[in-house]
């Protein structure tokens, strides 16, 4: 079985303690509690600008490795409330548009979700070949 290598990335925002913003291993990145703040760490109170802002959040994190949308296998999307699926959605079908969907997708309701205010957060799977 291949290392485990903890992914740590200057300058974007830091997760709790000792709590990396990915795990690599082999050709697999697990990223996790991508969430909606801006750089400034500033959070939107809108759920589209929430959802617009993890996305790009998660562009950004694909970038550092040399990775696109199309390298995405799996997303977890969490809500705090329900009426937040649909403008996520809208966001969605932006970066994975239905005829070329490379996705599984799974959404989960979400009590609390860390943040100032945070309604939407993902977990996402790459598929991230070594060498790349």
């Amino acid at each position: 079985m291949a290392a485990k290598q903890l992914l740590n990335y200057a300058g974007f925002m830091p997760h709790g303690p000792n709590v990396p913003h990915g795990i690599r291993r082999g050709d697999t990145i697990d990223y996790s509690a991508i969430r909606p703040a801006k750089p400034d760490r500033t959070t939107d109170p809108d759920p589209g600008k929430q959802a617009e802002q993890a996305f790009e959040n998660l562009r950004l994190l694909l970038e550092k490795e040399g990775l696109g949308f199309d390298a995405v296998t799996k997303v977890r999307v969490y809500v705090t409330k329900p009426e937040y699926i649909g403008p996520m959605n809208q966001v969605w079908y932006k970066h994975f548009p239905m005829e070329t969907n490379p996705a599984a997708r799974i959404v989960i309701g979400a009590a609390f979700l860390p943040g100032d205010d945070t309604k939407i957060s993902l977990d996402v799977t790459a598929h991230a070949p070594a060498g790349r």
